[in-house]
């Protein structure tokens, strides 16, 4: 296997995270892979936030209070899963820092939806890359993308939305792989 397949492959959301302080260097390491991804037209639609003190603490507290009334609704979670689910929303796994990713809209939906296309890619660049420096991460996304109060804070401009809120840190954990829906990939269509 490919030193990127591994990559790929070992890869895993994180939420559970050491204390230790991430260096700056690799935080920008990180960026620069995102600010590498592929972009219609090399639009780079993008901007990235690092979050920390105050900004972190904001977006922490903005996504458990939508968690708190949802999670404890929602069908699809497990019982036995909720109350860790609840504890790890209340300020992501003790994860340092997060990245905040948005990208720019202008209301054509089709350059809309490139945009948000080229900005998922630099969030897996990303991700991707803070795993070959040793760092955890995962993708967060719902409510706490569109809050008012941390669009202000964050001073993403009016003309962007959130892709994704990314915490970042040492991992404390090392989950297995899930299983894939489809691991044979049996249902690919091959068209040709």
């Amino acid at each position: 296997m490919s030193y990127l397949k591994e990559v790929i492959a070992n890869r895993r959301s994180i939420r559970k995270y050491q204390s230790q302080s991430i260096e700056k260097e690799k935080i920008i390491e990180v960026l620069k892979a995102g600010n590498l991804a592929p972009s219609n037209g090399n639009s780079q639609p993008w901007k990235f936030y690092v979050l920390g003190g105050e900004f972190r603490d904001l977006v922490c507290k903005t996504f458990y209070e939508f968690a708190k009334d949802y999670i404890p609704k929602a069908p699809y979670i497990p019982a036995e899963k909720k109350a860790g689910m609840l504890e790890y929303a209340k300020d992501f796994g003790g994860a340092p820092l997060h990245i905040a990713v948005s990208y720019e809209i202008c209301g054509d939906k089709i350059k809309d939806d490139e945009a948000l296309m080229a900005a998922s890619a630099a969030v897996q660049n990303i991700l991707l890359a803070a795993y070959d420096l040793g760092l955890g991460t995962v993708w967060i996304g719902g409510e706490v993308l569109t809050n008012k109060q941390v669009l202000a804070k964050l001073e993403v401009p009016q003309n962007h939305a959130l892709v994704a809120i990314i915490p970042i840190g040492y991992p404390a954990e090392n989950p297995i792989t899930p299983p894939r829906k489809d691991p044979d990939l049996n249902e690919v269509k091959w068209l040709a």
